[in-house]
């Protein structure tokens, strides 16, 4: 198993990031909402870059639709030059109304938001993988055989993974396009049916499912009860949906949260290996937490 952090609050792990790099953690991920009081993601994670050696670097996860293809394009390769190959890209269809109109983004029906996730993600691939591109589609239009540069140090390009909770048009997208799917807060029985779906996809879109990587983001609750577990589950999802998530992808309780002590938190993560789960992430910006965590459960994970 490989263990991933998503630190929430951008910032907080300023003065800790070069130690953060020693703890064994796969991947170092920021989010990317507009309306969240945060760096900017991807010219934060460039000065992450440059202060890490170890770590993957992205996003949990940008959001399409308040990114021009060439500036997320730019941003990600820049991240991966600096990095010398360790940036992977977040990416989703974004959810949060308040992202949206307050800061003069449309925001589609979910299928729209579906359509315009993945002419992007054609046209990132193009910018990074071709000398011009040139696609004219109903969300993005480049003409005269546009050029980019410079070009991603991974090859063919910096890994894809897609954030979705559920199965349907955006998971048969994934298995189209993206080289990773992430999960928020679900439990290992809800990954499994997932990973079913992911599989079946996959085997439509006509490519082997072992190449759809399956990841997972978790709560960290160190030292705290099932019930307690249950509670900040429930609280976060009360939240969620506040923001606009529906019902349909916040069916959260304890499942999704790691808790108790390092021997607990091993018996869960055993559960999401054994449904296929390649990466469990942590999300949390308090640093003796995160240093707890690699102390007590990644060095004893073997």
């Amino acid at each position: 198993m490989k263990f991933g952090l998503v630190a929430t609050s951008g910032g907080a792990l300023n003065d800790h990031i070069a130690e953060v790099d020693e703890l064994g953690f796969e991947t170092f991920n920021v989010v990317d909402h507009p309306s969240f009081d945060t760096p900017d993601a991807w010219t934060y994670l460039a000065w992450v870059a440059a202060r890490t050696e170890k770590m993957r670097l992205g996003t949990h996860v940008t959001g399409m639709p308040f990114h021009s293809p060439l500036q997320l394009a730019k941003q990600v390769a820049t991240v991966d030059t600096l990095s010398n190959g360790r940036a992977v890209l977040g990416i989703g269809t974004a959810y949060e109304h308040a992202d949206f109109e307050p800061y003069g983004f449309e925001m589609l029906d979910f299928l729209g938001r579906v359509d315009q996730l993945e002419e992007g993600i054609r046209i990132l691939k193009s910018f990074w993988t071709e000398e011009t591109t040139e696609l004219e589609g109903e969300h993005y239009r480049l003409e005269g055989g546009a050029t980019f540069g410079p070009k991603p140090v991974q090859q063919p390009h910096p890994p894809i993974m897609i954030g979705l909770n559920r199965r349907g048009a955006l998971l048969r997208m994934a298995a189209r396009q993206a080289d990773a799917l992430n999960t928020w807060q679900l439990g290992p029985a809800q990954v499994a049916e997932l990973t079913e779906h992911a599989a079946a996809a996959c085997e439509e879109a006509g490519r082997d499912p072992a190449d759809l990587a399956i990841t997972s983001d978790l709560i960290l609750a160190r030292g705290q009860t099932q019930e307690a577990a249950d509670q900040i589950a429930g609280g976060i999802a009360h939240m969620a949906r506040g923001w606009g998530r529906s019902e349909l992808v916040t069916q959260w309780d304890h499942g999704g949260v790691l808790f108790g002590d390092g021997d607990h938190m091993l018996e869960q993560i055993a559960a999401f290996d054994a449904v296929g789960v390649e990466e469990v992430a942590i999300s949390s910006s308090d640093y003796d937490d995160i240093a707890w965590f690699g102390e007590n459960v990644i060095a004893r994970s073997g």
